[in-house]
Protein backbone atom coordinates (compact mmCIF):
# COMPACT_ATOMS: atom_id res chain seq x y z
CA UNK A 1 0.00 0.00 0.00
CA UNK A 2 3.02 2.80 -0.06
CA UNK A 3 2.21 3.62 -3.69
CA UNK A 4 -0.86 4.90 -2.94
CA UNK A 5 0.26 6.51 0.15
CA UNK A 6 2.95 7.91 -1.74
CA UNK A 7 0.32 9.10 -4.54
CA UNK A 8 -2.20 10.68 -2.31
CA UNK A 9 0.51 12.44 -0.54
CA UNK A 10 1.77 9.85 2.58
CA UNK A 11 5.00 9.75 3.59
CA UNK A 12 6.40 6.73 5.53
CA UNK A 13 9.50 7.71 7.52
CA UNK A 14 9.42 4.30 9.62
CA UNK A 15 7.90 1.07 10.36
CA UNK A 16 6.41 2.30 13.69
CA UNK A 17 5.35 5.41 12.73
CA UNK A 18 2.07 5.86 11.26
CA UNK A 19 0.81 8.64 9.60
CA UNK A 20 -3.28 8.88 9.86
CA UNK A 21 -5.38 11.08 8.41
CA UNK A 22 -9.14 12.13 8.30
CA UNK A 23 -11.80 12.24 5.64
CA UNK A 24 -15.51 13.25 5.52
CA UNK A 25 -18.08 11.35 4.06
CA UNK A 26 -18.32 14.39 1.46
CA UNK A 27 -14.86 14.14 0.74
CA UNK A 28 -14.92 10.57 -0.23
CA UNK A 29 -16.08 10.80 -4.23
CA UNK A 30 -12.72 13.31 -4.52
CA UNK A 31 -10.61 10.93 -2.70
CA UNK A 32 -11.75 7.82 -4.42
CA UNK A 33 -11.33 9.46 -7.74
CA UNK A 34 -8.10 11.19 -7.09
CA UNK A 35 -7.42 6.64 -5.88
CA UNK A 36 -8.47 5.71 -8.94
CA UNK A 37 -6.75 7.70 -10.70
CA UNK A 38 -3.41 6.96 -9.32
CA UNK A 39 -3.97 3.78 -9.41
CA UNK A 40 -4.67 3.54 -12.96
CA UNK A 41 -1.33 5.33 -13.63
CA UNK A 42 0.39 2.80 -11.89
CA UNK A 43 -1.41 -0.02 -13.54
CA UNK A 44 -1.08 1.73 -17.03
CA UNK A 45 2.82 1.97 -16.42
CA UNK A 46 3.60 -1.18 -15.82
CA UNK A 47 1.39 -2.33 -18.57
CA UNK A 48 3.00 -0.21 -21.51
CA UNK A 49 6.43 -2.13 -20.66
CA UNK A 50 4.24 -5.26 -21.52
CA UNK A 51 3.01 -4.20 -24.01
CA UNK A 52 6.36 -3.73 -25.87
CA UNK A 53 6.72 -7.17 -25.04
CA UNK A 54 3.69 -8.23 -26.35
CA UNK A 55 4.50 -6.49 -29.77
CA UNK A 56 8.06 -7.88 -29.52
CA UNK A 57 6.10 -11.50 -29.38
CA UNK A 58 3.67 -10.17 -32.26
CA UNK A 59 6.10 -9.85 -34.29
CA UNK A 60 7.97 -13.21 -33.58
CA UNK A 61 5.12 -15.18 -34.05
CA UNK A 62 4.74 -13.38 -37.62
CA UNK A 63 8.54 -13.86 -38.48
CA UNK A 64 7.93 -17.63 -37.63
CA UNK A 65 4.72 -18.12 -39.17
CA UNK A 66 6.03 -16.96 -42.32
CA UNK A 67 9.07 -19.00 -42.11
CA UNK A 68 6.96 -21.91 -41.79
CA UNK A 69 5.20 -21.09 -44.68
CA UNK A 70 8.44 -20.69 -46.73
CA UNK A 71 10.07 -24.44 -44.76
CA UNK A 72 11.45 -26.94 -46.92
CA UNK A 73 10.72 -30.70 -46.56
CA UNK A 74 13.92 -31.70 -45.90
CA UNK A 75 14.39 -35.70 -45.22
CA UNK A 76 13.28 -38.78 -46.27
CA UNK A 77 9.51 -38.36 -44.78
CA UNK A 78 6.47 -40.76 -46.48
CA UNK A 79 4.39 -39.04 -49.43
CA UNK A 80 1.22 -39.37 -47.14
CA UNK A 81 2.98 -37.90 -44.12
CA UNK A 82 3.99 -34.98 -46.51
CA UNK A 83 0.91 -34.39 -47.89
CA UNK A 84 -0.96 -34.29 -44.37
CA UNK A 85 2.00 -31.99 -43.00
CA UNK A 86 1.53 -29.43 -45.90
CA UNK A 87 -2.35 -29.41 -45.55
CA UNK A 88 -1.84 -28.89 -41.45
CA UNK A 89 0.32 -26.26 -42.05
CA UNK A 90 -2.08 -24.08 -43.56
CA UNK A 91 -4.26 -24.91 -40.91
CA UNK A 92 -1.61 -23.41 -38.33
CA UNK A 93 -1.04 -20.75 -40.37
CA UNK A 94 -4.78 -19.83 -40.81
CA UNK A 95 -4.91 -20.01 -37.01
CA UNK A 96 -1.93 -17.79 -36.30
CA UNK A 97 -2.90 -14.89 -38.75
CA UNK A 98 -6.46 -14.79 -37.23
CA UNK A 99 -4.52 -14.62 -33.32
CA UNK A 100 -2.15 -11.87 -34.79
CA UNK A 101 -5.36 -9.98 -36.18
CA UNK A 102 -7.33 -10.36 -33.08
CA UNK A 103 -4.66 -9.26 -30.82
CA UNK A 104 -3.95 -5.14 -30.85
CA UNK A 105 -2.80 -3.02 -28.54
CA UNK A 106 -6.28 -1.37 -27.84
CA UNK A 107 -5.94 2.84 -28.24
CA UNK A 108 -7.66 3.80 -25.30
CA UNK A 109 -5.26 2.96 -22.22
CA UNK A 110 -7.33 2.37 -19.00
CA UNK A 111 -7.61 -0.02 -16.47
CA UNK A 112 -10.93 -1.14 -18.02
CA UNK A 113 -9.77 -1.29 -21.57
CA UNK A 114 -7.00 -2.88 -20.53
CA UNK A 115 -8.35 -5.95 -18.15
CA UNK A 116 -10.78 -6.08 -20.94
CA UNK A 117 -8.12 -6.92 -23.64
CA UNK A 118 -6.27 -8.81 -21.47
CA UNK A 119 -9.57 -10.90 -21.36
CA UNK A 120 -9.98 -11.09 -25.13
CA UNK A 121 -6.34 -11.55 -25.90
CA UNK A 122 -6.20 -14.88 -23.58
CA UNK A 123 -9.42 -16.41 -25.03
CA UNK A 124 -8.11 -15.76 -28.66
CA UNK A 125 -4.83 -17.14 -27.22
CA UNK A 126 -6.42 -20.75 -26.04
CA UNK A 127 -8.86 -20.82 -28.90
CA UNK A 128 -6.09 -20.54 -31.52
CA UNK A 129 -3.95 -23.35 -29.46
CA UNK A 130 -7.30 -25.26 -29.53
CA UNK A 131 -7.96 -25.13 -33.61
CA UNK A 132 -4.02 -25.80 -34.07
CA UNK A 133 -2.88 -28.18 -31.87
CA UNK A 134 -4.01 -31.01 -33.99
CA UNK A 135 -2.39 -30.11 -36.79
CA UNK A 136 0.46 -28.80 -35.02
CA UNK A 137 0.93 -32.92 -34.13
CA UNK A 138 1.40 -33.18 -38.48
CA UNK A 139 2.82 -30.43 -39.21
CA UNK A 140 6.15 -30.66 -36.66
CA UNK A 141 6.53 -34.34 -38.28
CA UNK A 142 7.76 -32.89 -41.26
CA UNK A 143 8.84 -29.13 -40.20
CA UNK A 144 10.08 -29.80 -36.39
CA UNK A 145 12.35 -26.12 -36.11
CA UNK A 146 9.94 -23.92 -37.94
CA UNK A 147 6.93 -25.45 -36.08
CA UNK A 148 8.36 -25.26 -32.73
CA UNK A 149 9.43 -21.70 -33.21
CA UNK A 150 5.44 -20.79 -34.09
CA UNK A 151 4.82 -22.84 -30.64
CA UNK A 152 7.64 -20.86 -28.54
CA UNK A 153 6.01 -17.67 -30.12
CA UNK A 154 2.94 -18.58 -29.29
CA UNK A 155 4.22 -19.41 -25.76
CA UNK A 156 6.32 -16.18 -25.49
CA UNK A 157 2.79 -14.04 -26.36
CA UNK A 158 0.78 -16.54 -23.53
CA UNK A 159 3.46 -15.85 -20.84
CA UNK A 160 3.44 -11.67 -21.40
CA UNK A 161 -0.51 -12.10 -21.22
CA UNK A 162 -0.46 -13.97 -18.00
CA UNK A 163 1.71 -11.37 -16.75
CA UNK A 164 -1.15 -9.17 -17.58
CA UNK A 165 -3.69 -11.02 -15.64
CA UNK A 166 -0.94 -11.23 -12.76
CA UNK A 167 -0.82 -7.29 -12.97
CA UNK A 168 -4.20 -7.18 -12.95
CA UNK A 169 -4.89 -10.20 -9.93
CA UNK A 170 -2.05 -7.90 -7.80
CA UNK A 171 -4.16 -4.64 -8.16
CA UNK A 172 -7.56 -6.53 -8.32
CA UNK A 173 -8.54 -5.96 -4.26
CA UNK A 174 -8.00 -2.20 -4.22
CA UNK A 175 -9.74 -2.02 -7.74
CA UNK A 176 -12.74 -3.97 -6.46
CA UNK A 177 -12.38 -1.91 -3.44
CA UNK A 178 -12.47 1.45 -5.25
CA UNK A 179 -15.75 -0.14 -6.94
CA UNK A 180 -17.10 -1.41 -4.19
CA UNK A 181 -17.05 2.01 -2.13
CA UNK A 182 -17.91 4.29 -4.89
CA UNK A 183 -21.17 2.01 -5.36
CA UNK A 184 -21.52 1.91 -1.64
CA UNK A 185 -21.15 5.59 -1.51
CA UNK A 186 -24.17 5.80 -3.65
CA UNK A 187 -26.11 3.41 -1.79
CA UNK A 188 -25.84 5.77 1.46
CA UNK A 189 -26.86 8.59 0.04
CA UNK A 190 -29.86 7.18 -1.46
CA UNK A 191 -30.27 5.22 1.74
CA UNK A 192 -30.17 8.44 3.76
CA UNK A 193 -32.43 10.11 1.19
CA UNK A 194 -35.08 7.62 1.27
CA UNK A 195 -35.22 7.37 5.25
CA UNK A 196 -35.25 10.92 5.38
CA UNK A 197 -38.15 10.94 3.25
CA UNK A 198 -39.79 7.84 5.23
CA UNK A 199 -39.28 9.48 8.45
CA UNK A 200 -41.82 12.82 7.11
CA UNK A 201 -44.09 10.95 5.95
CA UNK A 202 -44.38 8.17 9.10
CA UNK A 203 -44.36 12.08 10.83
CA UNK A 204 -47.06 13.28 8.35
CA UNK A 205 -48.65 10.14 9.04
CA UNK A 206 -48.54 10.24 13.16
CA UNK A 207 -49.60 14.19 13.15
CA UNK A 208 -52.90 12.83 10.86
CA UNK A 209 -53.87 10.22 12.72
CA UNK A 210 -53.41 12.87 16.16
CA UNK A 211 -55.68 15.30 14.27
CA UNK A 212 -58.08 12.54 13.87
CA UNK A 213 -58.66 11.11 16.79
CA UNK A 214 -58.88 14.66 18.18
CA UNK A 215 -61.74 14.66 15.67
CA UNK A 216 -62.99 11.64 16.53
CA UNK A 217 -62.94 12.44 20.28
CA UNK A 218 -65.23 15.25 19.23
CA UNK A 219 -67.19 13.46 17.98
CA UNK A 220 -68.04 11.13 20.35
CA UNK A 221 -68.69 14.03 22.55
CA UNK A 222 -71.28 15.45 20.28
CA UNK A 223 -72.82 11.73 19.70
CA UNK A 224 -72.95 11.56 23.62
CA UNK A 225 -74.37 14.69 24.29
CA UNK A 226 -77.26 14.26 21.65
CA UNK A 227 -77.99 11.39 23.51
CA UNK A 228 -78.81 12.69 26.57
CA UNK A 229 -81.00 15.12 24.81
CA UNK A 230 -84.56 15.17 24.88
CA UNK A 231 -85.07 15.08 21.24
CA UNK A 232 -83.29 11.24 21.62
CA UNK A 233 -84.96 10.72 24.70
CA UNK A 234 -88.16 10.95 23.31
CA UNK A 235 -87.07 8.88 20.17
CA UNK A 236 -86.50 6.33 22.64
CA UNK A 237 -89.68 6.35 24.40
CA UNK A 238 -91.60 6.65 20.77
CA UNK A 239 -89.52 3.69 19.70
CA UNK A 240 -90.55 1.81 22.51
CA UNK A 241 -94.29 2.41 21.78
CA UNK A 242 -94.16 1.54 18.13
CA UNK A 243 -92.62 -1.59 19.61
CA UNK A 244 -95.41 -2.42 21.05
CA UNK A 245 -97.10 -1.28 18.53
CA UNK A 246 -95.79 -3.39 15.61
CA UNK A 247 -96.62 -6.34 18.35
CA UNK A 248 -100.33 -5.66 19.16
CA UNK A 249 -100.41 -5.21 15.05
CA UNK A 250 -98.93 -8.73 14.70
CA UNK A 251 -101.23 -10.48 16.90
CA UNK A 252 -104.38 -8.44 15.51
CA UNK A 253 -102.99 -9.90 11.96
CA UNK A 254 -102.48 -13.38 13.41
CA UNK A 255 -106.08 -13.69 14.66
CA UNK A 256 -107.76 -12.44 11.43
CA UNK A 257 -105.19 -14.96 9.50
CA UNK A 258 -106.61 -17.63 12.29
CA UNK A 259 -109.62 -16.93 10.53
CA UNK A 260 -109.77 -16.36 7.36
CA UNK A 261 -106.92 -18.47 6.07
CA UNK A 262 -108.80 -21.49 6.36
CA UNK A 263 -111.73 -20.69 3.86
CA UNK A 264 -108.63 -20.29 1.57
CA UNK A 265 -109.04 -23.49 -0.10
CA UNK A 266 -112.21 -23.36 -0.48
CA UNK A 267 -112.58 -20.26 -2.26
CA UNK A 268 -109.72 -21.23 -4.60
CA UNK A 269 -111.94 -24.37 -5.34
CA UNK A 270 -115.13 -21.84 -6.23
CA UNK A 271 -113.12 -19.86 -8.04
CA UNK A 272 -112.24 -22.69 -10.05
CA UNK A 273 -115.90 -24.10 -10.82
CA UNK A 274 -116.49 -20.54 -11.66
CA UNK A 275 -114.05 -20.28 -14.36
CA UNK A 276 -114.75 -23.92 -15.79
CA UNK A 277 -118.51 -23.37 -16.21
CA UNK A 278 -119.46 -26.32 -13.26
CA UNK A 279 -121.11 -23.38 -11.61
CA UNK A 280 -121.81 -19.44 -11.99
CA UNK A 281 -121.09 -17.17 -8.69
CA UNK A 282 -122.92 -14.00 -8.75
CA UNK A 283 -120.47 -10.92 -9.73
CA UNK A 284 -120.61 -9.35 -6.51
CA UNK A 285 -119.50 -12.86 -4.11
CA UNK A 286 -116.94 -13.31 -6.99
CA UNK A 287 -115.42 -9.77 -6.26
CA UNK A 288 -115.45 -10.35 -2.94
CA UNK A 289 -113.36 -13.71 -3.28
CA UNK A 290 -110.63 -12.12 -5.63
CA UNK A 291 -110.51 -9.48 -2.18
CA UNK A 292 -110.48 -12.20 0.20
CA UNK A 293 -107.77 -13.94 -1.59
CA UNK A 294 -105.22 -11.07 -2.10
CA UNK A 295 -106.57 -8.75 1.09
CA UNK A 296 -108.98 -10.45 3.65
CA UNK A 297 -108.76 -7.31 5.91
CA UNK A 298 -111.00 -5.88 2.63
CA UNK A 299 -113.31 -8.36 2.79
CA UNK A 300 -116.82 -6.60 2.90
CA UNK A 301 -118.53 -8.72 6.22
CA UNK A 302 -122.04 -9.25 4.43
CA UNK A 303 -119.68 -11.57 2.11
CA UNK A 304 -119.75 -14.26 4.67
CA UNK A 305 -123.51 -15.25 4.60
CA UNK A 306 -123.80 -14.67 1.05
CA UNK A 307 -120.86 -17.52 0.72
CA UNK A 308 -123.32 -19.26 3.23
CA UNK A 309 -125.77 -19.40 0.90
CA UNK A 310 -123.33 -20.83 -1.74
CA UNK A 311 -121.58 -23.50 0.11
CA UNK A 312 -125.64 -24.67 1.03
CA UNK A 313 -126.93 -24.55 -2.83
CA UNK A 314 -127.94 -28.15 -3.44
CA UNK A 315 -126.13 -27.21 -7.21
CA UNK A 316 -122.60 -26.64 -5.99
CA UNK A 317 -120.69 -29.44 -6.68
CA UNK A 318 -118.80 -30.32 -3.62
CA UNK A 319 -118.26 -33.23 -1.11
CA UNK A 320 -120.56 -32.99 1.65
CA UNK A 321 -117.95 -33.53 4.22
CA UNK A 322 -115.98 -30.48 2.82
CA UNK A 323 -118.83 -28.47 2.66
CA UNK A 324 -119.95 -29.10 6.06
CA UNK A 325 -116.59 -28.16 7.08
CA UNK A 326 -116.35 -24.90 5.12
CA UNK A 327 -120.02 -24.32 6.76
CA UNK A 328 -118.60 -24.34 9.92
CA UNK A 329 -115.52 -21.76 9.03
CA UNK A 330 -118.01 -19.48 7.25
CA UNK A 331 -120.04 -19.41 10.67
CA UNK A 332 -116.73 -18.78 12.80
CA UNK A 333 -116.23 -16.11 10.14
CA UNK A 334 -119.52 -14.21 10.77
CA UNK A 335 -120.13 -14.69 14.63
CA UNK A 336 -115.99 -13.11 14.74
CA UNK A 337 -114.71 -11.71 11.30
CA UNK A 338 -115.71 -8.07 12.10
CA UNK A 339 -114.39 -7.73 15.39
CA UNK A 340 -110.90 -9.11 14.60
CA UNK A 341 -110.80 -6.87 11.45
CA UNK A 342 -111.80 -3.81 13.08
CA UNK A 343 -108.80 -4.55 15.65
CA UNK A 344 -106.74 -5.02 12.78
CA UNK A 345 -107.25 -2.04 11.26
CA UNK A 346 -106.88 -0.25 14.41
CA UNK A 347 -103.70 -1.76 15.35
CA UNK A 348 -102.11 -0.60 11.77
CA UNK A 349 -103.75 2.83 12.14
CA UNK A 350 -102.09 3.15 15.32
CA UNK A 351 -99.08 1.46 14.15
CA UNK A 352 -98.33 3.79 10.92
CA UNK A 353 -99.23 7.25 13.10
CA UNK A 354 -96.79 6.26 15.70
CA UNK A 355 -93.88 5.25 12.87
CA UNK A 356 -94.98 8.73 11.55
CA UNK A 357 -94.83 10.37 14.41
CA UNK A 358 -91.12 9.00 14.87
CA UNK A 359 -89.95 10.34 11.15
CA UNK A 360 -91.28 13.51 11.95
CA UNK A 361 -88.48 14.01 14.77
CA UNK A 362 -85.17 15.14 13.85
CA UNK A 363 -83.03 12.53 14.13
CA UNK A 364 -80.48 13.01 10.97
CA UNK A 365 -77.92 14.87 13.16
CA UNK A 366 -77.73 11.85 15.05
CA UNK A 367 -77.23 9.60 11.61
CA UNK A 368 -74.38 11.83 10.66
CA UNK A 369 -72.73 11.59 14.07
CA UNK A 370 -72.78 8.42 13.96
CA UNK A 371 -71.78 7.69 9.83
CA UNK A 372 -68.69 10.50 10.54
CA UNK A 373 -67.22 8.58 14.02
CA UNK A 374 -67.58 5.20 12.00
CA UNK A 375 -65.74 7.42 8.79
CA UNK A 376 -63.06 8.90 11.69
CA UNK A 377 -62.33 5.13 13.02
CA UNK A 378 -61.98 3.86 9.20
CA UNK A 379 -59.33 6.08 8.38
CA UNK A 380 -57.68 6.12 11.94
CA UNK A 381 -56.84 2.29 11.05
CA UNK A 382 -56.34 2.80 7.60
CA UNK A 383 -53.35 5.01 8.73
CA UNK A 384 -52.41 3.16 11.52
CA UNK A 385 -51.75 0.67 9.39
CA UNK A 386 -49.98 2.44 6.56
CA UNK A 387 -47.63 3.78 9.70
CA UNK A 388 -46.71 0.23 10.75
CA UNK A 389 -45.85 -0.19 7.09
CA UNK A 390 -43.89 2.61 6.97
CA UNK A 391 -42.45 1.90 10.27
CA UNK A 392 -41.03 -1.55 9.27
CA UNK A 393 -39.95 -0.37 6.05
CA UNK A 394 -37.94 2.71 7.86
CA UNK A 395 -36.30 -0.51 10.09
CA UNK A 396 -35.22 -2.76 6.46
CA UNK A 397 -33.92 0.76 5.62
CA UNK A 398 -32.02 1.55 8.82
CA UNK A 399 -30.37 -1.99 8.54
CA UNK A 400 -29.49 -1.85 5.26
CA UNK A 401 -27.76 1.86 5.60
CA UNK A 402 -26.25 0.16 8.85
CA UNK A 403 -24.77 -2.74 6.55
CA UNK A 404 -23.20 -0.03 3.57
CA UNK A 405 -21.61 2.14 5.97
CA UNK A 406 -19.45 -1.01 7.67
CA UNK A 407 -18.77 -1.80 3.87
CA UNK A 408 -17.75 1.17 3.67
CA UNK A 409 -15.32 1.31 5.82
CA UNK A 410 -13.97 -1.94 4.99
CA UNK A 411 -13.02 -0.52 1.36
CA UNK A 412 -11.85 2.46 2.53
CA UNK A 413 -9.39 0.41 4.81
CA UNK A 414 -8.70 -1.72 1.81
CA UNK A 415 -7.79 1.20 -0.40
CA UNK A 416 -5.33 2.92 2.22
CA UNK A 417 -5.42 1.56 6.07
CA UNK A 418 -4.27 5.02 7.13
CA UNK A 419 -7.28 6.59 5.93
CA UNK A 420 -10.44 7.21 8.27
CA UNK A 421 -13.64 7.86 7.14
CA UNK A 422 -15.82 9.94 9.30
CA UNK A 423 -19.17 9.13 8.53
CA UNK A 424 -21.96 10.94 10.55
CA UNK A 425 -25.25 9.43 12.37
Amino acid sequence: MSWIKKLLGKKESSREEIVSREISFEELPGWLDEGFRNLSSKIEKDASGLFRELEASLEDLKESNAALMEAKVVGDFDVRAVKRAKSNRENMMKQVGILADKIRVPEKIDVRALEEFNEIALQSLNSCMEHMGRSFRYTRVVFPQESKEVTDSLARIGKVLQDFRDLFTGYKKELDALEAASGNYQGIKDLSASIGTEKREIELKENKIQGLKSELSETGLALEAFRQGETWKQFQSLQEELDEAESRLKQAESGLTSLVLPLSNTLSRLQKLHETGRYTLKPEVKQQINIYLKEPENVDPIFFPDLQKVLEDNALDMQAQKKEKALLQVKAAISGFEARKKEFLEARCAFKAKKAEISSLDTGKLAELEHRKTELGNRIRLLEEELEQSGKKLEVSKEQLEARREKLLKDVSVIDSSVKLIISS
